[in-house]
């Protein structure tokens, strides 16, 4: 990292920082602290003395700050006033006026740090940001660099589950909202330390400019940074290299880089661009070409298989089960199956539960489990709603969730209406930025779902929810609700609970069928369960067939 010109600043002038921040007790020397050997011993040193001089009423929160700073001075707590490699008065003009906790100490070696635009809902919108991400970390050297991930930014989740699982040191960056007093953040820093241990940087409020005298020139230059987000903006200059995943000309990134390099705060080629579909693109990057920033193209298709050992059910077939339909059997029941479908009545033989893709973790499944998943897992990570339907039928299990309920209570959704009916009413809800409907579900016996004690929904407004017993709310759902400019009927659906997980186990292979998109689907589909299987594809056209025969 580069390092500037003024790098020092004298204990008195610490002293008055910390002063006109607020975090100093209410009497206080300076001489004590500049005598103290480290700024955090000098912090540790006044509440000490202020702990042996407070009043009654004051001695209870000065022994917590002093209890909280001897742990975190004795754990290697550093506290600076600049980032260590940068120049302070780039810090100031970046950051304002601030003071640094480093509550495992400043880690020695290059800081890395890995950033881009907001992640689309769409989990297979990510995949090449996520590749993009497993190759840049290749890259770096676990033993002199570590990687910087910052809270609130849209890959720290990412970056911070799979640095440490590369053995990768991480270096987490936390920036204080606009609402955090000085007082907060004090108690905040004496906490004890995270038990992961990882590496943090704490960034304290900005320091009055009313309290503390502040240079015309640096004022006016920092000016130009206030409308970026804070966060973003410690992410740049902690990092010594940069690997750019996303870029959107005129964006905050964009701007920042432009800032960055006028300021010189990266060596020439320590920028890089990943360029390709999703990500930077070429004609953006190669603007920033002349300024040192790199292009970097992705040669690795970085694919991975399905370990044979990743689910016990994984190798299941139709031929491992002794309920098995032969080829021919399974056919002429998909035929009747298919008949019965394209029936008007009676509709409520069937309830149908669609599945989607997840916009994050399936249900059941640990945030955890799911970063790692989709960081270093395999095939399986594609997120899309066939392979959701995939996962029940390997599972043979329907998990129950309370994501979108009203109550706790987990819940198995199904439809009354008709399958034929659920694909004509298909609707992209906007405010959910999805569709209400994929083609992709499972269709079981309305009498199998009564008989576990699923039963239809209790329709109605707010007076309806608010006159329900506790026990009878996991089954209610607003007649209406309004997304955007539009009412949306949720009639329409039919919908029926069941207010636990459903095993498909438990039911006969005649009281469960399993539908999909395709005819290619519905092939895949067949090899790995024994319920009959139909897609959307046969039964739309089945469906034509008949109304042009009827005509």
């Amino acid at each position: 990292m580069k390092s500037g010109p003024d790098e020092t600043i004298l204990a008195t002038d610490e002293f008055e920082l910390l002063d006109a921040l607020g975090v100093l007790p209410p009497k206080c020397e300076i001489a004590t602290y500049v005598a103290a050997r480290s700024p955090a011993h000098g912090l540790l040193t006044l509440w000490k003395e202020w702990l042996r001089l407070a009043p009654k009423h004051l001695r209870s929160r000065a022994a917590r700050t002093c209890s909280g700073l001897t742990v975190a001075v004795a754990d290697g707590a550093e506290l600076t006033f600049m980032i260590p490699g940068r120049d302070r008065n780039i810090c100031e003009r970046w950051l304002g006026h601030r003071v640094y906790w480093w509550p495992r100490g400043v880690i020695d070696g290059a800081r890395v740090g890995i950033v881009g635009s907001r992640l689309q809902r769409d989990p297979e919108s990510k995949k090449s940001i996520l590749q993009a991400l497993r190759l840049s970390m290749t890259t770096i050297n676990y033993k002199s660099e570590q990687v910087v991930a910052s809270a609130g930014t849209s890959l720290c989740e990412y970056v911070g589950q799979c640095g440490p699982a590369l053995g990768i040191p991480l270096l987490r960056v936390f920036a204080p909202s606009e609402h955090v007093s000085p007082k907060s953040w004090l108690d905040q820093i004496v906490q004890p330390s995270d038990p992961s241990r990882e590496y943090q940087l704490l960034l304290s409020p900005e320091i009055s400019r009313s309290k503390y005298f502040v240079p015309p020139k640096v004022a006016a230059a920092a000016t130009s940074f206030n409308h970026l987000p804070l966060r973003d903006r410690a992410l740049a200059l902690v990092s010594s290299r940069l690997f750019v995943l996303t870029l959107r000309q005129g964006g905050n990134w964009w701007r920042l880089l432009t800032l960055g390099i006028t300021d010189r705060l990266w060596n020439a080629g320590s920028v890089r661009a990943v360029v390709g579909p999703r990500l930077c693109a070429e004609d953006v990057v190669a603007e920033l070409q002349n300024h040192g920033v790199v292009p970097w193209y992705l040669s690795s298709t970085d694919k991975h298989t399905l370990p044979a050992d990743r689910d016990t059910n994984a190798g299941r077939s139709v031929e491992d089960s002794s309920a098995a339909l032969s080829t021919s059997d399974r056919a002429m029941a998909e035929v009747v199956l298919i008949n019965e479908l394209l029936r008007s009545e009676p509709a409520a033989d069937w309830l149908i539960h669609w599945t989607r893709s997840p916009s994050a973790e399936w249900a059941g499944e640990s945030r955890n489990d799911y970063l790692k998943d989709a960081l270093l897992g395999d095939a399986s990570h594609h997120r899309t709603a066939f392979a959701t339907l995939q996962r029940i039928v390997v599972e043979r299990l329907i998990r129950a969730t309370s994501c979108n309920t009203r109550t706790p209570v987990d819940v198995v959704c199904l439809s009354e209406t008709p399958l034929v009916n659920l694909v004509a009413q298909r609707i992209f809800r906007k405010h959910r930025g999805r569709w209400d409907f994929e083609h992709y579900g499972i269709g079981v016996r309305c009498k199998s779902i009564r008989a576990l004690g699923g039963r239809p929904v209790i329709y109605g407004d707010d007076k309806v929810w608010q006159s329900l017993p506790q026990g009878e709310q996991p089954w209610f759902q607003p007649r209406q609700s309004r997304a955007t400019k539009t009412s949306i009927d949720w009639t329409i659906e039919n919908e029926w609970r069941l207010t636990s997980k459903l095993s498909l186990d438990r039911l006969s292979a005649d009281d469960v069928f399993v539908f999909c998109a395709t005819e290619r689907e519905a092939a895949e589909l067949r090899s790995i369960c024994e319920w009959r299987v139909v897609s959307v594809q046969t039964l739309d056209a089945r469906s034509k067939r008949s109304d042009n025969i009827v005509k």
